[in-house]
């Protein structure tokens, strides 16, 4: 009989090896621009930025007031189009990045779902057992339970989805009103 732990670090095994398969489904380019989005997305990148901001507008001031000429002066030309240029790219990145984060964020939503319907069926089966149980067993009163009988019955997924579709409000109800 296995214990506890070893349980516990073969679900974790099994969580790892589809995060692996994940990653590793990611082509070079797409890996390249995660690392380069997740090196940005830190703290120290927007110290950085503001660094070099305020380096680059100080350096031609400075420039400009003592020798009557700087390489970008006010009203910073060229910073301005290197954030701009910056700024576009960087928006790529994220979209690039988010959109994978989607896509993984549905695999994982359809796997939970996978397991909660799975889990689902596995409990209906269950108290089926139990309920079959109770009632050969010549000890134990036999009786109708209702509850019990209605819970031995699986969800099915495509009844609960149209009747979520029916009673949920979608944003084409808002304008009909």
């Amino acid at each position: 009989m296995r214990n506890d732990t070893a349980v516990v670090d073969e679900t974790i095994d099994s969580v790892a090896d589809l995060e692996r398969r994940i990653l590793a489904d990611a082509s070079h380019h797409q890996r390249a621009i995660e690392f380069v989005t997740n090196g940005i997305g830190r703290p120290r990148s927007l110290y950085l930025a503001i660094t070099g901001l305020l380096t680059w507008v100080a350096g031609n001031i400075v420039a400009l007031a003592l020798l009557h000429t700087a390489a970008d002066p006010p009203p910073f030309a060229w910073l301005a189009l290197t954030c701009t240029v910056g700024s576009f790219l960087m928006t790529f990145m994220i979209l690039i990045s988010a959109n994978r984060g989607d896509a993984l964020d549905q695999q994982r939503d359809r796997l939970s779902l996978q397991i909660a319907l799975l889990t689902d069926r596995k409990t209906a089966k269950i108290i089926s057992l139990l309920e079959e149980l109770r009632r050969d067993m010549p000890t134990v009163r036999n009786r109708v339970d209702d509850e019990a009988s209605e819970l031995s019955v699986a969800t099915d997924p495509h009844a609960v989805s149209a009747e979520l579709d029916k009673r949920t409000p979608t944003l084409t109800d808002s304008f009909e009103k």
